[in-house]
């Protein structure tokens, strides 16, 4: 049976470029994900699931489901320096989570030929540089409501644990959730009064626009870094992690849309990956690290827990608030 032999879940930002030598601004934030990098090596997983949003590249209006599996290959956007191209995805256990949330009661959409974006990719290269280990990747649609609840997010991170841990085939499995933490970027969702009538226009409309709208995405990150700031909420995000480990999720999943969107803002929805993630291990983190980073336009932060195979308890890598 395949076994879940860990939870890493951390923020993804545009002006992070995956490097492991920051000093100043970034070094608190990189050094706990390089002690969980560590830890994921020395465990080495044969497969990761990882939990992720799209920020408009892959998935659109036309056709928005709430939750979308990869199941047979992976394609990476390459944006932000985040890999580019096809990805090694573990088809059999793909499919045997889709089938297994299915009968579970969750009607996630599939797909045949995935795109993921940094959201997904910049996680997976974060702590998998090699990008060797197959992938299951799983689309939360966060940053375009309607979204799925924070109960549902959790409820189907636990339907995939428990189709993971059914699966037949002995492997040890890494679950991953990326996203948030606080941070407003501008808004791309149809149901956003604030979104503009030329970006809500390529929401709908833009797939065969993406590459394009990319690109200029890019540069538009290369010409601000160093020289701009984003809004983060620094107390919102250290009681969030403070709540993940504690283990009584209820404060978290009694956060309305307009909680997260006043204290966190509209991009902190992307923690239903986190809630994923968490219901797929089924325990509880022992590990958070947190820096809040203006100048990478999000607080950036990162949870692990993880078991060995002589002892189920989780390993602290490191613990600060």
């Amino acid at each position: 049976m395949a076994e879940v032999i860990g939870v890493a879940m951390l923020s993804h930002s545009p002006f992070w470029d995956l490097s492991m030598d920051i000093e100043g601004p970034g070094a608190r934030f990189v050094a706990g994900v390089r002690g969980i990098r560590e830890t994921v090596a020395a465990l080495a997983p044969d497969a990761v699931v990882v939990f992720g949003p799209d920020h408009f590249r892959n998935f659109f209006y036309d056709v928005m489901p709430p939750f979308c599996i990869g199941t047979e290959t992976v394609r990476a956007f390459g944006d932000y320096g985040t890999p580019r191209g096809s990805l090694p995805l573990a088809a059999d256990l793909a499919g045997a989570i889709h089938a297994g949330v299915s009968e579970d009661g969750f009607d996630p959409a599939l797909s045949l030929d995935m795109g993921v974006d940094h959201g997904i990719a910049q996680p997976y290269a974060a702590l998998l540089p090699a990008a060797q280990v197959p992938m299951v990747p799983i689309m939360i649609n966060a940053n375009a409501g309607p979204r799925p609840s924070l109960h549902r997010c959790l409820a189907f991170g636990a339907a995939v644990g428990r189709a993971i841990r059914r699966e037949a085939r002995a492997r040890r499995v890494l679950v991953m959730g990326s996203g948030g933490l606080s941070h407003w970027p501008r808004s791309m969702s149809a149901d956003d009064p604030s979104t503009s009538p030329e970006l809500r226009d390529y929401a709908i409309t833009g797939r065969h626009r993406a590459a394009d709208n990319s690109a200029a995405r890019d540069a538009g990150v290369v010409a601000r870094k160093g020289k701009t700031t984003g809004r983060v909420n620094p107390d919102w995000d250290r009681w969030f992690l403070e709540i993940l480990a504690s283990g009584d999720l209820e404060p978290i999943l009694r956060l309305t849309l307009e909680d997260i969107e006043r204290d966190g803002g509209n991009g902190a929805h992307e923690v239903r990956t986190w809630l994923a993630a968490l219901g797929a291990w089924g325990g509880t983190v022992d590990t958070t690290v947190y820096e809040p980073m203006p100048e990478w336009v999000s607080g950036m932060g990162c949870a692990a827990a993880f078991t060995t195979s002589t002892d189920t308890r989780p390993t602290s890598v490191e613990r600060n608030q």
